[in-house]
């Protein structure tokens, strides 16, 4: 081989051989930030007002009564909400029927047997993760420490 052949062949090795020694570091660097952005915890709700509260007292400079106060009405909204919810729970659970029954009355009976069964194994699914994380956020957090004082 000439000169100039043996020069783009060792050119051609060593694009693609830089080009594999990037993607296996980039690779490596994806999976690694992937693995620590999955492996953190949501936080709970009492956490995330504990956050709140720490912030209105360092970036708004507010005062120990004015944290009091704040955390009454945040306990008024969460009050308001779960009001809500319960409210609004009759006329899902209306739906919720309305939609199951329309779907029944496509399938045949054997299909409308396997539909129940499988719907009985999703409610006990979300019953079962729903304990879980009940028992989970029960085990994470506690009572809702009060506000600092300066």
């Amino acid at each position: 081989m000439t000169r100039s052949r043996w020069a783009a062949v060792s050119y051609l090795v060593l694009v693609f051989g830089s080009g594999t020694l990037v993607g296996a570091v980039a690779q490596r660097l994806y999976m690694t930030t992937t693995a620590v952005t999955a492996s953190v915890m949501p936080k709970t709700p009492a956490q995330a007002r504990e956050e709140f509260l720490a912030k209105m007292q360092k970036r708004v400079n507010a005062t120990n009564d004015q944290l009091v106060k704040v955390n009454a009405i945040l306990d008024d909204a969460k009050r308001k909400y779960n009001e809500l919810d319960q409210q609004a729970k009759p006329l899902r659970n209306k739906i919720d029927q309305e939609r199951i029954a329309s779907v029944l009355a496509v399938l045949n009976p054997e299909q409308q047997k396997q539909y129940i069964a499988w719907r009985a194994e999703v409610k006990a699914k979300r019953e079962q993760e729903a304990k879980l994380k009940a028992q989970a956020e029960q085990a994470r957090s506690g009572p809702v420490p009060p506000a600092k004082t300066r």
